[in-house]
């Protein structure tokens, strides 16, 4: 194809499920570029593979940030993925949907359809889900979401203590309130893992209006006029050009996406003039107002048999061999298998922290997850709604160059506090039974660290990003929004941006769903778009 109907730019997420919708009209013509590769590492499918594509150098961006001003000058390692169905491929695969008053908090920004009501039939569409009732949940959509078939004995004790510490437990934190304690909802089937890419492109691929192009690393939207009238991209060796005939579909990621617009001339004028990159709309929202959430670790060591002694040697090789003969035992299970959501504070009107549980121990250190030698296990406590804020900016013209990333991480000092009583909420769960019985020593950040001000000091040494970050191309009816609540992009005709980067606020809890969400809705407006064009043509 030298042109198509829609050029979807990134194979992620979103855009694995804007090629199936789009594509199931035979008379339209879809082509979608991916700077990644294909769907092909035996890595993606096991759900324990998480820790091999975590830094993986062919499916993973590998970002970092700058160094961060609140967190000691850190840089922090951002793992995106690189491949078809982007970071739903190389994820944890939890599935979290947010509250429902997060996007009523959107549609007060973007309008009535992106409140709870509104968006509700969205995430059901795409659901298969045995959980809670057909009022909040879907059964027929192409993503399966199971409970952990095989939890760890330590993630039973941190369950059993948390409820025994009196938060609640919630059988279905993505039902009718999402507050209280489970283990962890994932998207998989049968214990392989499901992304975009095998629920939505793969039972696509075959269609022959539909065309994918993986290692297409895009340069830039060409905008003539106004309009968006293709996508130029280098592919091998050569550098190629695609029409458009009807709309560009920007679907690269919060990075990526404010990324590609800066690098086609929309963003601020003053800023791109002064890469030598000639501005085609003023923007100067594009890549600010950037949300992550921001967590805190907790480590102990056990006394009880934790995961990291079944990482390594002989007993890794017992668990490779039953996973590759039945899918199942410990690699047939995602790593953060316990999943809550509490309040900070009485106060508080809704829960804004989330508690991850992982029955294992490790270190990140320069974009790898090394697993302790001794038996130990992790719990991270994460700020829901950050009130602090990032960006992403152009290093350089150059599409191959990584563009600067700042996540922002506690700018905001309210952000400090919740994370404060969030770590003295975990260290309460860690001293109830029956995890009491098998937590022997509390390793990070350790006994010593007991006052208000010295658990401040460790919660600016510790934290991390969660990788949920949002909002580098946010939606709103405001006119500084750099997209509308159509999620076209202002001042250019024929573009919209269809990923994370629209979201105006962060929702509570992991991004993927949301994004899946998100992209049914937008998939239905660019068809609306379309039927109401064809009829004024007539």
């Amino acid at each position: 194809m030298q042109e198509a109907d829609y050029v979807i730019i990134g194979g992620g997420t979103a855009g694995c499920v804007l090629a199936n919708r789009l594509s199931a009209d035979p008379a339209c013509e879809v082509v979608v570029l991916e700077a990644g590769d294909d769907y092909t590492s035996r890595w993606i499918g096991m759900p324990a593979g998480v820790a091999k594509l975590f830094a993986h150098p062919r499916l993973n961006w590998r970002y970092f940030t700058e160094p961060e001003a609140a967190l000691g000058g850190r840089r922090l390692y951002w793992p995106r993925g690189k491949v078809l169905g982007g970071t739903s491929s190389i994820n944890g695969m939890t599935f979290t949907r947010g509250q429902a008053a997060d996007y009523d908090a959107w549609g007060a920004i973007a309008g009535s359809g992106w409140s709870w009501e509104s968006v509700l039939p969205y995430f059901k569409k795409f659901e298969d889900s045995p959980f809670g009732t057909r009022e909040f949940r879907g059964s027929t959509g192409p993503v399966r979401i199971g409970p952990i078939v095989s939890p760890h004995p330590l993630s039973r004790a941190f369950l059993e203590a948390c409820v025994a510490a009196g938060i609640p437990f919630n059988d279905d934190y993505n039902g009718a309130t999402q507050e209280g304690i489970a283990f962890t909802q994932v998207m998989m089937r049968d214990g392989v893992r499901v992304s975009a890419a095998s629920a939505f492109l793969a039972p696509a691929r075959a269609r022959p209006n539909l065309r994918v192009l993986t290692k297409s690393l895009v340069r830039r939207i060409v905008v003539e006029n106004g309009r968006a009238t293709g996508v130029e991209f280098g592919h091998g060796h050569r550098v190629e050009t695609i029409g458009a005939r009807r709309e560009v579909l920007l679907c690269a990621g919060t990075v990526a996406s404010p990324q590609i617009l800066l690098l086609s001339g929309i963003g601020a004028a003053g800023a791109l003039g002064a890469l030598g990159i000639a501005p085609v709309a003023d923007l100067p929202a594009v890549g600010r107002n950037m949300q992550e959430h921001v967590r805190v670790p907790l480590v102990f060591r056990t006394t009880a048999p934790s995961f990291n002694r079944e990482a390594r040697g002989v007993r890794l090789l017992r668990h490779v061999a039953r996973y590759v003969r039945e899918r199942k035992g410990l690699l047939a299970v995602t790593a953060s298998q316990v999943n809550g959501f509490v309040r900070s504070s009485p106060e508080v009107g809704r829960p804004d922290l989330q508690l991850v549980f992982r029955p294992s121990s490790g270190d990140y250190r320069g974009g790898r997850y090394v697993i302790h030698k001794h038996e130990g296990v992790m719990a991270m406590v994460g700020l829901l709604r950050p009130k602090s804020r990032g960006h992403v900016a152009l290093r350089s013209p150059d599409a191959k160059v990584a563009p600067a990333i700042v996540a922002g991480h506690l700018s905001d000092p309210a952000d400090v506090e919740p994370l404060v009583h969030g770590v003295r909420l975990l260290r309460s769960v860690f001293a109830t039974a029956p995890l009491c019985d098998v937590a022997a020593e509390e390793l990070r950040p350790g006994a010593a660290v007991a006052s208000d001000e010295a658990l401040r000091e460790y919660v600016h040494a510790a934290a991390d990003s969660m990788f949920h970050a949002v909002g580098t191309c946010a939606m709103g009816t405001a006119v500084d929004a750099v997209t509308t609540p159509e999620l076209r992009v202002r001042g250019v005709d024929a573009l919209r941006v269809v990923d994370a980067s629209v979201m105006p606020l962060v929702p509570s809890g992991n991004t993927a769903a949301a994004v899946m969400m998100l992209a049914e809705r937008a998939a239905d407006l660019i068809l609306a778009g379309r039927t109401a064009g064809s009829s004024a043509q007539r």
